[in-house]
């Protein structure tokens, strides 16, 4: 969370403080963005709202939503070159919900895999109270950014698409729950308020490790865990291996995680033996 200060935590400082602000007053304004552009001979495209991006390097995936997660790196400057802010050539991720408008405004221009640049105006960014003594008021913003990755909405085509380039045959239920039996098990049957001890490792579709039990497994109940979790992990019985590929609506749906690491309508994966 340490390269997150300006993008989010002050978004919500810059709503709460309107009536405060910062001792330095740029004032700058759209002239001084076409100014900059011109001085450093840069074509950049303009949005309605009046954010400048520049794509420097075209990625071929998909594109982010104002309300998608999207992990990058970023620089952040001023026009006359300060820096205010660098993820240190890391990836961070970050959820465009909670991000100034011309963040995440700016970054739907850009495909997974991109990279570029976005200049956005004070109306978009922390306007005329600044952040603090990090930013001053009416300051444009430059971010030089790359993106990595990608999380939208996803939906069942995205379980077919995640199958199909990951060459795996799976089953489907009346739910919607799909499912690969690597071994089915010879022990006790499973039901879904059964108490279980199971080794896991739980991901997105993107590969991210969200969640993973020791090598010993985790003992819980079943019907305290998600339903497509408790719903797969009762298709098996004891001694079972396989995999569970979870859609949104038996999962973490709309809301995702409570702790963030499970974004909105994602489609979460737990491979996983019940021991």
């Amino acid at each position: 969370m340490k390269y997150f200060i300006t993008l989010l935590v002050l978004v919500s400082f810059i709503s709460c403080n309107d009536d405060d602000s910062s001792t330095i007053n740029l004032n700058q304004t759209d002239a001084d963005i076409i100014r900059y552009l011109d001085s450093n001979n840069l074509n950049a495209q303009k949005t309605t709202s009046g954010v400048y991006y520049i794509i420097d390097e075209e990625g071929t995936g998909d594109k982010p939503n104002t309300d998608s997660y999207v992990t990058l790196k970023y620089e952040g400057y001023l026009l006359d070159g300060t820096q205010f802010e660098s993820t240190n050539d890391e990836e961070v991720s970050l959820d465009l919900l909670y991000t100034i408008p011309g963040f995440s405004e700016g970054l739907t221009y850009f495909n997974e895999g991109s990279k570029g640049t976005i200049l956005i105006p004070p109306s978009l960014a922390f306007g005329d109270s600044g952040a603090s003594d990090i930013i001053p008021g009416g300051a444009v913003l430059i971010f030089n950014i790359e993106i990595a990755s990608v999380i939208n909405a996803q939906n069942e085509d995205d379980i077919l698409e995640y199958l199909l380039e990951n060459d795996l045959e799976a089953e489907r239920t009346d739910s919607g729950l799909y499912y690969i039996v690597e071994t089915l098990g010879d022990g006790n049957s499973i039901t879904e308020n059964s108490a279980v001890t199971i080794k896991y490792t739980g991901t997105l579709t993107n590969g991210t490790i969200f969640d993973q039990s020791s090598d010993s497994g985790s003992y819980f109940y079943l019907q305290n865990t998600i339903p497509g979790f408790s719903e797969g992990i009762s298709l098996f019985k004891e001694g079972g291996k396989g995999t569970l590929i979870i859609p949104p609506s038996l999962a973490y749906g709309e809301n995702g995680s409570y702790d963030g690491t499970i974004p909105r309508n994602a489609i979460v994966i737990f491979e996983f033996e019940i021991l």
